[in-house]
């Protein structure tokens, strides 16, 4: 029987192996942090943690079949929690009606995502996983497991614990969950960027890499779940550097001006005048970084990887994107190879919701240094 709904984790054969012969000899610590670059399926594979640490089967776990399985697919099992960044409510004015209010929020957006397993992040204005969201975790945890043998909480986006209001009083408050759980307790957190955990936390977690996928494998979940042509599929996986939620991203958003805004990225690197680079940092807002941000930098990537395989003599993978850009300049391999390392830089500010206006102007700065023009000739 096929694994049902959030169960059904794409790729990954060989990560979700060597979790599960951890499970299964006993070596599954109880506090994991799954990092890796966002939208290779972090928080799809920690429920899939949950459903394996949770399923009763004799056989290959989670086996998908079983009403512990079942459950944990539809995020119905009352032993998975998860968690993730929402927005701060408005009129909380104390800490009860504040936990009341997330809780609610926190189910109607589990409810969303039942309903839609290729759910798409909004991770525009101000979100942060806050201290009453904390303490319910804590509470959690420490109460017998409803059904199963333990309960496991998810975390997802676990650096967004850090950055509210200046003050890491919500990381703290789950540090010693982290470093001493409940023996039926496991708590898995998720992070893009898990640089920007405290390192109080890091120490206290087994640390999981989450790898991008191959290229082919995010084609051929865009053709099989999407039912994209083969060619458009192709042409997302490669943008998306290995991330299926970057791919779905790229198919849902409006890519004409995605295409264009990050075209013009590339054309102010290019030229390298100070005129050029804050002309573009002038056409983002200041907010919103997380947001259709983040997914321009992603073209901006794979219009990058274009120029650099067009330099080296080989084919691009989106001509039309490139065309116009690479017509009459001189392409340096190793300028865009720097340019490359700036651009997941740039990618990583955004995923801690820096100014976007600023995270371009150093982006195309540390870009105009690298091109062997001095640095004080384009200040500004």
């Amino acid at each position: 029987m096929a694994e049902p709904a959030y169960l059904d984790v794409f790729g990954h054969e060989d990560l979700k192996a060597r979790l599960a012969r951890a499970a299964e000899n006993r070596r599954l610590g109880q506090s994991i942090l799954l990092h890796g670059h966002r939208g290779v399926g972090k928080q799809r594979l920690a429920l899939w943690i949950a459903a394996l640490i949770n399923c009763p089967g004799p056989g290959s776990r989670p086996c998908g079949a079983c009403r512990s399985c079942r459950l944990a697919g539809r995020l119905q099992h009352p032993d998975v929690h998860w968690f993730f960044p929402l927005p701060r409510p408005k009129g909380a004015s104390g800490p009860d009606r504040l936990r009341k209010k997330l809780e609610d929020q926190r189910a109607a957006e589990l409810e969303e995502r039942r309903a839609n397993p290729l759910y798409l992040d909004d991770e525009e204005g101000a979100t942060g996983i806050y201290v009453a969201a904390a303490q319910v975790m804590r509470q959690l945890a420490y109460k017998a497991p409803a059904m199963g043998p333990a309960k496991v909480l998810v975390i997802g986006r676990a650096e967004a614990l850090v950055p509210q209001a200046a003050n890491p009083e919500a990381a703290n408050a789950l540090l010693k969950l982290l470093e001493e759980p409940p023996a039926d307790t496991w708590i898995v957190l998720t992070s893009d960027v898990p640089g920007a955990l405290l390192p109080t936390i890091r120490s206290r977690v087994q640390a999981v890499r989450v790898p991008p996928m191959p290229t082919e494998q995010v084609a051929a979940f865009l053709s099989d779940r999407l039912d994209l042509a083969p060619a458009e599929a192709h042409r997302l996986a490669r943008l998306s550097g290995g991330s299926i939620g970057v791919a779905l991203e790229l198919q849902d958003a409006d890519q004409d001006e995605s295409r264009s805004f990050a075209s013009d990225l590339v054309r102010a690197l290019l030229d390298g005048r100070s005129a050029a680079r804050l002309a573009a940092a002038h056409r983002f807002r200041s907010t919103g970084a997380r947001g259709n941000f983040a997914r321009i930098l992603g073209v901006t990537r794979g219009i990058l990887r274009d120029l650099l395989a067009i330099s080296t003599g080989a084919p691009a993978s989106d001509p039309e994107a490139v065309g116009s850009l690479a017509r009459g300049r001189p392409l340096d391999p190793e300028t865009l190879v720097a340019a490359l390392d700036a651009i997941e830089d740039a990618r990583e500010l955004a995923d801690r919701n820096i100014n976007p206006q600023l995270i371009v102007v150093n982006f195309l700065r540390r870009a105009s240094v690298t091109t062997g023009v001095p640095a004080g000739r384009h200040a500004g």
